[in-house]
């Protein structure tokens, strides 16, 4: 007896076995994704005959329809799956929608090329292709936007590619079904300037990223790298915040510096089609056609007939007992290469920095040793009984013979020398901000490391910097305070008593209190031009790390006050890797950082900027760990720079 669906409550994703879905007969379940389910089906009317039918998982879905229509009209091509029929089931008016397509026996790309690793000629030839293919469709107006090896099928009996799977396609003049700031996509396969879109526009209501061709070409750049080397370019499995980053400013390993065997023409193409602009890519699939038959022309014919992979036993799997089958044997990553993200990190491999000999530190004297860090440690306890214990200690030394134990109070210590810059005049942009130093050792090269690794806070001072901050503090004392060999006379046990007592009662009652937030600020003048002259808009993103004194280290002590960052990636490809960027860090609930200066290692940049530090999870400032002292904080050492019009 058949079995009829109007019959049967089954969910469409899981129709059984001899299912009868109008004239198609379900054989088996090929597949679930988002959007439909595909069946293996037979035609009753032609027994034997199989083909491939998806079904909606929703009535009324409106990007299946559309799928319909793009594969009934503008997407016929000799390379992209046919469509042979479409009808609603159970119901033919209200029912779920499905349609049937040619049902292509064959591996998926990355499959075809793990199983029978061909030649990088054989390789070339399908690529080359389904970029013909690809190409006619967008000449059409059709996007495949989730281009990916799944989706391109060599068919067993002629090697032919087969473009499958346009659920997310879409084509000119189709009617928009997606209500996000981004279509539904893998998100590794995404290009930068998606990316880029989605992380300045995501909370933009009606914003909608348009793609391009160039997306679905970077897509097949990704594909490509993925095939001949056995590893994405960027890894999936890391944090979207992470993964962001790396596409939008990390230029991966060539292919060729993975995997030997690759042909250094098409490894260039690989990189082409990867390209972090998109004008930089190739703009057609065409000429990605093109680029690849020349490679091939043009090169030797030994290195095109190499298989991609080296071959290796397998005796784990056997065929039969005795047997040994073979397997390919991926390359390992390369360790030694200055382009792939390096693969053991802590928050993920693009923060990782390069262990290079760093200068020495040009900030100012950390302001502890003056009258700004005492006034900051005074802030620690801002109780009454902290003030009762003051004045009654005051009391008690006013009384004794020979003056006060400190300077008096009214007299101010000297704010920290302020440095000037040797080689040019002094610059001063209306904020507080560290200004540049030359020291001797650090004018013509760097200086070796420090012998005993320092905390990341703000970068060390050098030598020369200490020394000068200490010559002015004894220059700059009163006169009134007693000298080392001076015994002033003791406060007397009941003074003792007191002091002692009141004071630890105040520290016994007093907590570590919630410190008021930075007041708002605005940026250095000129700040925002010379940011979007070097490529720089407000609102994008970089990361930067504190600097290091010889090693990586997670997490980090930081010091309020004047501070360096060392840019890593993100921000602009004309800011150069490891710029300094100085500005001060504010202690409030959270460690807040105004950067107010970059500066490039060889000078060649050096412009006034509007950037605060954030945290990955997207907040101002960053979170204390909970190891804060008077003037320090434990924080990670990587962070997130933010271009912005004020300080906030």
């Amino acid at each position: 007896m058949p079995v009829h669906a109007e019959n049967w409550q089954v969910h469409p994703g899981a129709l059984g076995p001899g299912t009868e879905v109008g004239s198609w007969r379900v054989v088996e379940r090929l597949g679930v994704g988002g959007y439909g389910a595909v069946y293996r089906v037979e035609d009753m009317a032609s027994p034997g005959d199989f083909y491939a039918l998806k079904l909606a998982l929703r009535p009324g879905d409106e990007r299946a329809e559309r799928e319909v229509h793009l594969l009934m009209s503008k997407g016929v091509h000799p390379n992209v799956v046919r469509l042979h029929a479409s009808g609603r089931w159970p119901h033919p008016v209200t029912g779920f929608l499905f349609f049937v397509m040619d049902w292509v026996p064959g591996l998926a790309l990355h499959t075809w090329v793990e199983t029978l690793n061909p030649s990088f000629r054989q390789l070339a030839e399908k690529v080359g292709t389904a970029a013909l293919a690809l190409g006619a469709l967008h000449a059409r107006g059709v996007l495949h936007r989730d281009f990916k090896p799944e989706h391109i099928l060599i068919r067993e009996k002629d090697g032919e590619p087969i473009l499958l799977d346009f659920g997310v396609g879409r084509y000119a003049g189709a009617a928009t079904v997606t209500t996000a700031v981004l279509p539904p996509a893998t998100l590794h396969l995404l290009s930068p300037e998606a990316m880029h879109f989605f992380r300045t526009h995501y909370k933009r209501p009606g914003a909608r990223y348009e793609v391009r061709a160039t997306d679905d070409l970077y897509a097949l750049g990704v594909c490509l790298y993925r095939v001949v080397t056995g590893y994405w370019p960027f890894s999936p499995e890391q944090p979207p915040d992470l993964l962001y980053m790396q596409i939008k400013a990390v230029l991966p390993a060539a292919p060729l510096a993975v995997n030997s065997r690759v042909p250094r023409a098409l490894s260039d193409v690989i990189m082409r089609l990867l390209a972090k602009k998109p004008e930089a890519r190739f703009q057609s699939g065409h000429e990605v056609h093109a680029a690849l038959v020349a490679a091939v022309a043009f090169g030797t014919p030994e290195e095109w007939e190499f298989s991609i992979f080296e071959w290796e036993d397998a005796p784990d799997a056997t065929d039969e007992p005795g047997g040994v089958r073979r397997r390919i044997r991926r390359s390992d990553w390369p360790t030694a290469s200055r382009t792939p993200p390096p693969r053991r990190m802590v928050l993920g491999p693009v923060l990782a920095m390069p262990r290079l000999p760093l200068r020495r530190s040009q900030a100012v004297p950390g302001r502890a040793q003056g009258a700004q860090g005492l006034r900051r440690q005074g802030r620690r306890w801002p109780f009454w009984l902290v003030l009762v214990a003051v004045l009654a200690c005051a009391t008690w030394a006013a009384k004794v013979p020979g003056g006060w134990l400190l300077p008096p109070l009214t007299e101010e210590f000297p704010a920290a020398p302020r440095a000037v810059t040797t080689n040019q005049p002094a610059r001063w942009s209306g904020h507080e901000m560290a200004q540049e130093v030359e020291s001797p050792e650090t004018a013509a090269a760097a200086a070796p490391p420090l012998a005993t690794p320092t905390p990341a806070a703000a970068a060390p001072a050098t030598h020369a910097e200490v020394q000068a901050a200490v010559k002015m503090l004894k220059t700059t004392v009163s006169p009134a305070t007693p000298t080392p060999n001076t015994k002033a006379p003791g406060l007397g046990s009941m003074g003792k008593a007191l002091c002692v007592g009141v004071t630890s009662a105040a520290l016994a009652c007093s907590g570590t209190p919630v410190r008021p937030e930075p007041p708002p600020e605005p940026c250095p003048p000129g700040a925002v031009e010379a940011m979007e002259k070097l490529g720089i808009r407000l609102g994008d993103e970089g990361t930067a790390t504190f600097f290091f004194e010889g090693k990586h280290v997670q997490p980090t002590t930081v010091t309020e006050g004047m501070v360096n960052v060392r840019y890593a990636l993100g921000l602009a490809e004309d800011l150069p890797q490891n710029s300094r960027l100085s500005g001060r860090l504010i202690f409030g609930e959270r460690v807040y950082g105004r950067l107010t200066r970059a500066r490039s290692p060889d000078g060649s940049v050096n412009i006034p900027v509007c950037l605060e530090l954030w945290d990955r999870q997207g907040g101002r400032g960053l979170i204390d760990l909970g190891k804060r002292g008077p003037t320090t904080a434990t924080v990670l050492s990587t962070v997130y720079v933010r271009a912005v019009r004020e300080f906030e």
